[in-house]
């Protein structure tokens, strides 16, 4: 693993954050080529030694990787509301809880 892949990871997650912050989904699907390139690049082993600064690095990606995740998971919770609302204001309450809920928790 060298730095270049650490930092075309940081790059790609960073762009991905903006784009959901964005809601933008043309830039969404954009960027999502290079992030899950810069993920399956960071899975591939790599040569040489670590530099000193790689564990900060890595530590950031990480911190990135774990901000688009709850973006994500917060614009389909909203999505799911909002068609849970549709769907009641529709009368099909067959196809639609009463009350809001997560699945599994």
């Amino acid at each position: 693993m060298t730095q270049d892949v650490i930092d075309r990871l940081i790059g790609s997650s960073e762009a991905l954050i903006a784009a959901l912050d964005a809601h933008d989904v043309d830039a969404i699907e954009a960027v999502l080529p290079a992030f899950g390139k810069s993920v399956a690049d960071l899975k591939s082993p790599g040569g040489g030694l670590p530099s000193p600064g790689l564990k900060a690095r890595l530590d950031k990606a990480l911190a990135l990787a774990d901000a688009a995740r709850a973006r994500v998971r917060y614009m389909a919770d909203r999505t799911q509301q909002r068609i849970d609302m549709l769907a009641q204001a529709a009368g099909r309450f067959d196809c639609t809880p009463a009350t809001y809920g997560r699945p599994g928790r």
